[in-house]
């Protein structure tokens, strides 16, 4: 696990070794252990990675070479199958000098070309320098576990795994894409490709970047998409029982190789338990696994994820530990804004953050179960949109009075409490599928936003609608079951640029490299091919990971509902954070930003401390944007 940056000019100028010395110090916490840097001869392209040594910690530095030097690789992340790789590579006659994974993308190039990334398990954003060709080449793996940023320019291209390794050159411009903010306020991230500064995008999930130094001209392709088959045949659950069974299994037997110690998070939830118990049955050893569980007084209680994480623990015999917090919320907040260099307001990232921090100290390797609720259908708005449809049957005038009625339920700050789900189901019910797909995730709405700009921001969007990165991928999927679709969608949007952001980010912050296997590709292609009935059926999501589970966890882990993992926000806001948040988002220092009402925000405040309205998602919307924007903007 690393993190890997770079710089190349068509200018024929040298590029500065002292910028790409800034641009790799901004990317030390991603590696603590050693750095790597590479050169071309003229010094038109430089290179460089810090390491977190994870496989063959003696000879693993970067950057790896072929036989001849002629080709160079950094990277960040892991090829899980990279002995199986390496075998077949011998077998075609080429010699290893190290026992990295990282020297099979090498020699697999050789062999492949940029097919190789086709032949890859794993998570990834690599950088490869073809000298031969004169061809730099930047790939990021199929779901987008691994970040990769880049600007490009008629004078040449620079990339990196952070936006804040870019902002060391001073060629790079900070003028904020108004599109992208807007987007965030709507879902609480930047989805791709855009990034918060125009002159910097995302290399997207699955896709190669080919710049030729040569024609001074750059390409991007598509290796792999999210896979979407329309109407899958049923083939009986037996076989995708015994199928996810083996395909769990050998992910989980290939994401437990390292050679430093490692272990899993495990929460109260179904994907984690999963990873818990199929970690136990392939390890020869003793799996560690760690949970963090915030303590505090009744309105805590139901973010509580203890009770069920040991229950998980006891029945897979793992060595668990549970770590008891009552945070300094403010100073939690400060120290991880510091790590997300574009505005993202996911409030899991807090206890994400102070769980790796604790695992850290025990462990190099965290095993994770993202993904399991956008493969297997574990959101409750999938339910949601299946009765949307019968509800809109209903007469206008009776639906605005239910309507108002839920509106006027008193404000409960549990965790997704059932006032909550009502209040969203009712406003996205107005909508058709696709776009209440889209109104249930949403912070603020279109009118809100209209109330929360100030009017020059209003100006500087020119109409951009939030609903379009989520359109553009509906349009490409076309005909389908609606099920199928809104996976693919959440797979392309809410995925890879919230969850696996805050998971990169989070970890990363303490140096510990966390893995998803339930994001090993070969789960994801199954996972497409298994019907929407074995997903979610009437009332029940997660059809098929809860009949998979069923007898190997507890049954109440097995049934129970889907909780999510985030710290008691509502009750801090309103309490122990007032003031701090009171202060950041005082008049002045609003409007400072230039985006934001001062007086909309101020709106926002009073309803949610008066307990009026639950706004602790859009407060902490704007709480995030202010201090992103005092720090990086």
């Amino acid at each position: 696990m690393c993190g890997i940056c770079g710089k190349i000019n068509f200018t024929g100028q040298p590029v500065s070794s002292d910028l790409i010395g800034r641009m790799n110090d901004a990317l030390r916490h991603r590696g603590p252990d050693e750095e790597g840097r590479f050169s071309t001869q003229d010094e038109t392209l430089r290179m460089a990675m810090r390491r977190l040594k994870i496989i063959d910690l003696s000879t693993g530095t970067q950057p790896l070479y072929n036989e001849t030097r002629d080709i160079a690789v950094v990277f960040n992340g892991e090829i899980y199958n990279y002995i199986e790789l390496r075998n077949d590579l011998q077998k075609r006659g080429h010699t290893f000098a190290t026992h990295s994974d990282t020297e099979t993308i090498v020699h697999g190039y050789e062999v492949y070309g940029t097919e190789v990334f086709k032949h890859l398990n794993g998570m990834f954003a690599i950088s490869l320098w073809d000298d031969k060709k004169k061809i730099l080449i930047l790939a990021r793996d199929r779901l987008g576990i691994k970040p990769l940023y880049y600007r490009a320019d008629s004078n040449g291209l620079s990339f990196a795994s952070e936006i804040k390794s870019l902002l060391q050159d001073p060629e790079c411009k900070k003028d904020i894409d108004a599109d992208a903010l807007d987007d965030y306020f709507s879902l609480l991230y930047v989805p791709g490709p855009r990034s918060i500064f125009k002159s910097i995008k995302k290399l997207e999930a699955g896709h190669v970047l080919i710049c030729d130094a040569s024609a001074k001209k750059i390409t991007i392709e598509k290796y792999w998409e999210t896979p979407f088959v329309p109407a899958p045949k049923d083939k009986g659950w037996d076989f995708y029982e015994k199928s996810l069974d083996e395909l769990f299994r050998d992910s989980l037997m290939l994401e437990l190789r390292s050679d430093v110690p490692n272990g899993v998070f495990l929460s109260s939830g179904l994907d984690s338990a999963a990873i818990a118990y199929y970690a136990s049955k392939v390890s020869s050893n003793k799996i560690k696994t760690f949970t963090v569980d915030f303590t505090g007084g009744q309105e805590t209680a139901s973010y509580s994820e203890g009770e069920g994480a040991r229950s998980i623990a006891e029945r897979c015999g793992t060595e668990h530990e549970e770590i008891k917090l009552h945070p300094n919320a403010q100073e939690l907040i400060l120290k991880t804004t510091n790590y997300f260099d574009e505005p993202f307001a996911d409030t899991s990232a807090i206890p994400t953050f102070l769980l790796c921090e604790a695992a850290r100290k025990r462990i190099t390797v965290a095993l994770s179960g993202e993904g399991g609720d956008e493969l297997f259908g574990g959101y409750p708005t999938y339910i949601a949109t299946r009765w949307a449809s019968r509800y809109r049957k209903v007469p206008r005038f009776i639906r605005s009075m239910i309507g108002v009625a839920v509106n006027a339920l008193p404000v409960s700050w549990d965790r997704i409490s059932w006032d909550y789900k009502l209040k969203q189901f009712v406003h996205g019910a107005e909508f058709d599928e696709q776009r209440a797909h889209f109104a249930w995730k949403e912070i603020f709405s279109e009118n809100e936003k209209n109330k929360l700009y100030s009017a020059d921001f209003i100006n500087k969007k020119n109409g951009h609608d939030g609903f379009e990165s989520f359109k553009n991928i509906f349009d490409r999927l076309g005909s389908g079951t609606e099920l199928e679709k809104l996976l693919a969608v959440d797979q392309n949007t809410y995925l890879v640029d919230q969850f696996l952001v805050k998971s990169d980010r989070m970890s990363m912050a303490s140096s510990l490299e966390v893995r998803v296997p339930i994001l090993d590709h070969r789960i994801v292609e199954f996972a497409a091919q298994i019907p929407a009935k074995y997903k979610v059926c009437g009332f029940q999501t997660k059809v098929a990971l809860r009949k998979l589970m069923k007898g190997k966890v507890p049954d109440e882990i097995v049934k129970g509902a889907k909780k999510g993992f985030s710290p008691p926000i509502p009750a801090w806001i309103a309490g122990e954070l007032k003031n701090f948040v009171m202060e950041t988002l005082s008049k002045e220092r609003v409007q400072k930003t230039g985006v934001l009402n001062p007086d909309y925000v101020q709106t926002l405040l009073a309803e949610h401390f008066g307990k009026k309205r639950d706004n602790h998602r859009r407060i902490w919307a704007v709480l995030n944007f202010v201090l992103w924007f005092e720090r990086w903007a």
